[in-house]
């Protein structure tokens, strides 16, 4: 007969932790998307293109009002975010506000459960 090795509570505990560590990550929601910022030229003209650029900039997550801050975030130097988010109707717009470029989504922003709503923010440099 072999001898049956006992096995401390927190032996078996930090193995548990390792490997709920190692599982993949649920699906989050909230609202994935890209921040661009435009017009960049000082003056449009037909045929010569002059694109919206990825922007990093800190944003803020409002009620649909507007009257109220959720959360605020930054957005990568490629202009892409996520953000995880309790399901609701939400609004975003630049984190400070009051002067150029002003940062906000084109529409109201719809999450639901279980899922990344994706998006593009526009930030408008004041240049025409």
């Amino acid at each position: 007969m072999t001898p049956i090795k006992r096995v401390s509570l927190g032996a078996c505990l930090a193995a548990i932790l390792l490997l709920a560590a190692c599982a993949p990550a649920p699906l989050g929601q909230g609202i994935r998307g890209l921040v661009l910022l435009g017009p960049n030229c000082p003056v449009m003209q037909e045929g010569v293109p002059c694109p919206d650029t990825p922007y990093q900039v800190q944003l803020a997550v409002t009620t649909l009002e507007e009257t109220q801050v959720i959360k605020t975030f930054w957005s990568r130097p490629d202009g892409t975010f996520e953000v995880t988010l309790p399901v609701g109707e939400y609004a975003i717009r630049s984190a400070e506000q009051g002067g150029l470029p002003y940062c906000a989504s084109e529409q109201p922003v719809v999450v639901v459960a279980g899922a990344m709503t994706e998006i593009r923010v526009l930030c408008d440099t004041g240049i025409r």
